[in-house]
């Protein structure tokens, strides 16, 4: 079963689901419907991408608050209610945020018309590399990985978008790879475009009057987001390094794979593993083997350690870069989403570390 067939499934549920709930609660008329779309978000990201498909036509709120790792964070009864009283739920995907499977679990069990959306359906996922693994373009753990994810969609075709030569990396539910998948495809701008259009289509089967709207939108948006991927792939293009290192969880691997670099993390999937001094060891060899001036520094988890490497090797400075876990309230405060987070941090970050600029 591919990611694609998982995804017209999918949707095929949620039509069936929302027919008799939403539609008596939006008055059609020829040119769209009178009311909002209430939708709920569960993760930063997928806010973002829900509001440029919706536009006008839905308010979206991100349920996690600004300045919160989306990961760790657990929200009180007053933030469940809001995703069950909302018209549409987008989460990621079981297992990613356990509250938000709960919230999954109140919707389906209860007398909420709430549609669920799962914005991952679709979406052509890489397996965590196995511990010891270094191929070029991919991200490798300093440690093994303790917490990965278990649960996620197969593909044995990507979206057309994205690159053919990922495609071997991608988790089976065919039992041929049975590595948890890394959860973070939404580094990969390609692969953001597929979550794209899953919500797309998610917002057209609950609300038909608009769906010239979401359509439009969602147009507009995946060609922003192509022109951020072809803003990456030809700044980093002409570079001196092949290689960086990352002090903090093994989040960056679509970045590496996308553009052709080495990541190496400091530790495993979950921002909760702690480096140990055989990690710290070996990063400080990364840097040497590699002659690598600058140790990268995740946005929204301690900067300890990559303190520490920088007073303790050559490597002249720390750099920032995210995996958006959460939006940070500097960059809330600028007005920035997921295309200006990725342009204004991740890219000069990247671009200096590998010497490409």
């Amino acid at each position: 079963m591919t990611n694609h067939t998982t995804r017209r499934q999918w949707l095929g549920v949620l039509a069936g689901a929302t027919a008799a709930g939403t539609a008596g609660c939006l008055d059609s008329t020829a040119g769209g419907t009178d009311e909002t779309l209430s939708v709920a978000a569960s993760f930063f990201v997928l806010g973002d991408l829900a509001s440029n498909v919706a536009g006008d036509r839905a308010s979206v709120e991100t349920l996690v608050p600004v300045g919160q790792h989306g990961h760790g964070w657990q929200p009180g009864p007053d933030v469940t209610r809001r995703a069950v009283e909302a018209d549409v739920f987008v989460y990621m995907a079981p297992g990613f945020q356990p509250w938000a499977d709960d919230v999954v679990t109140n919707i389906e069990s209860g007398d909420s018309d709430t549609a669920i959306m799962e914005a991952r359906a679709g979406v052509d996922l890489l397996t965590v590399p196995e511990e010891g693994g270094h191929d070029h373009g991919s991200a490798t753990a300093v440690h093994g990985e303790k917490h990965a994810e278990h649960s996620g969609h197969s593909d044995d075709h990507a979206d057309h978008d994205t690159a053919h030569n990922d495609n071997h990396d991608t988790a089976h539910e065919d039992g041929h790879d049975e590595r948890p998948v890394d959860p973070h495809f939404w580094l990969d701008p390609r692969r953001a475009r597929t979550a794209v259009e899953t919500i797309e289509e998610g917002l057209r089967a609950v609300d038909e009057g608009n769906a010239g709207t979401y359509a439009d939108n969602a147009d507009r948006y995946r060609e922003r987001l192509s022109e951020l991927d072809e803003t990456f792939e030809t700044a980093l293009s002409d570079r001196e390094r092949e290689t960086v290192l990352v002090a903090g969880h093994n989040a960056f691997q679509y970045l590496g794979r996308r553009y052709g670099f080495d990541v190496v993390a400091l530790s495993g999937l979950s921002p909760d593993d702690s480096p140990t001094s055989d990690d710290l060891r070996r990063a400080e060899r990364v840097i040497s083997d590699h002659d690598l001036d600058h140790v990268l520094a995740p946005v929204m988890e301690s900067e300890q350690a990559a303190a520490g490497i920088v007073s303790d090797t050559s490597a002249r400075e720390r750099l920032p870069i995210t995996a958006l876990p959460g939006r940070h309230s500097e960059w809330a405060d600028r007005g920035w989403g997921y295309e200006q987070i990725m342009s204004e941090v991740n890219l000069p970050t990247l671009e200096t570390a590998l010497g490409s600029r």
